[in-house]
């Protein structure tokens, strides 16, 4: 695996929380119409075509990660890379921690060109290429690896040309990570534990799907929001990445983790295309091979952080592995229902997993 500077290893030593609070509504809403509408701006100076190469360029990239985060550290890699391969001609300001709102609402900025970048939840990603939801069908991945090898494949360039109809041009796959449940109730131990537990999951039907065939009542949250929900107890639990756990520290206000795996999401990088067709063929090239490079280092990254946080979790949380197989066979209707959905992105989707998948059943989590 390869190996990074430990300023890019995650949260600090302590493990502590950013600190950061939620603006009120109205400081917040006018912090994000401040970053946009000067996006906005930059934008329509470059709308007519193509930029000359010596054009001084600022694009703005939003997303939702907390310090620490693989996809707040490699976005920062990504902003000092195109600096340094355009001498400052190019520069990228990352705003991260829905400060220029949630993912939902970065899509929409995005779409109509006032965001320029956004490195999505995989749920926002979805009401605009809605067959995105079927790389989170339960149990489809034995790994985070398995999924790269099919999102990287034709299922990504399909999801990708669909994307690009509705002004999103996709510069990469990066990782959001196998998923695990934490709540403050009980133990998972199998299908039973699961059953009338409030789970707080993304505004993403598939997840939804997934907690209602498990018994759970499935409660759509906005991240922002969900340390505080867990703490109130608005919610009993909520599911994730140990890495987004950690890096939010959930584990405060969480007694229960259940290594469950159930799906594998990933996380959009994405340029408006507006944004897009303002850059020069070069520049655009350019673009792509630094996602690429910060999409590989945020996949190590997240690699690397899940072994670690494991391990500190044991010492945390109440840690069970519940039966995949029956978490399996409780969904399968979850897999009929989008079958009929979906049903020719079904069949390349769950094809490639399967032609894949004896090269990464021994890494199962």
């Amino acid at each position: 695996m390869t190996s990074h500077p430990s300023d890019l290893r995650g949260p600090d030593a302590a493990g502590n929380r950013s600190g950061r609070r939620k603006l009120p509504g109205l400081l917040r809403a006018g912090a994000v119409v401040t970053a946009v509408s000067l996006t906005a701006g930059l934008a329509s100076c470059g709308a007519a075509g193509a930029t000359d190469p010596d054009d001084e360029r600022r694009l703005l990239l939003g997303h939702g990660a907390a310090p620490g985060n693989p996809r707040s550290l490699a976005a920062e890699h990504f902003s000092e890379r195109v600096d340094e391969e355009t001498d400052g001609r190019i520069e990228v300001q990352v705003l991260g921690q829905e400060s220029l709102g949630s993912d939902s609402d970065m899509m929409v900025s995005v779409a109509s060109g006032t965001l320029d970048m956004s490195i999505n939840s995989q749920g926002p990603f979805s009401p605009v290429v809605p067959e995105v939801n079927l790389v989170g069908l339960p149990f489809l991945f034995e790994s985070s690896e398995h999924a790269y090898e099919v999102v990287d494949g034709e299922a990504g360039d399909h999801l990708a040309a669909e994307a690009e109809e509705r002004g999103y041009h996709v510069l990469a796959w990066w990782d959001n990570g196998i998923r695990d449940i934490t709540n403050s109730t009980r133990p998972i131990e199998d299908v039973e534990d699961l059953r009338g537990l409030q789970i707080r999951t993304p505004d993403d039907p598939m997840t939804i799907d997934i907690f209602n065939s498990l018994g759970a009542s499935p409660t759509p949250m906005d991240f922002g929001e969900l340390y505080l929900g867990l703490r109130q107890g608005a919610v009993d639990g909520q599911e994730n990445p140990v890495v987004n756990v950690h890096s939010s520290s959930l584990h405060e206000v969480q007694e229960h983790l259940a290594v469950s795996g159930h799906k594998y999401e990933t996380n959009p990088f994405v340029i408006s295309t507006q944004t897009w067709a303002t850059l020069s063929e070069e520049d655009q090239t350019l673009l792509t091979e630094l996602a690429e490079e910060s999409r590989d280092l945020q996949r190590d990254l997240m690699l690397e952080q899940t072994e670690e946080i494991y391990a500190e979790y044991e010492d945390i949380l109440e840690i069970t592995h519940p039966d995949r197989d029956a978490l399996r066979e409780a969904t399968d209707d979850v897999y009929e229902s989008w079958e009929q959905e979906h049903p020719e992105f079904f069949e390349l989707i769950t094809e490639a997993a399967e032609q894949t998948r004896a090269h990464h059943e021994e890494e199962t989590p």
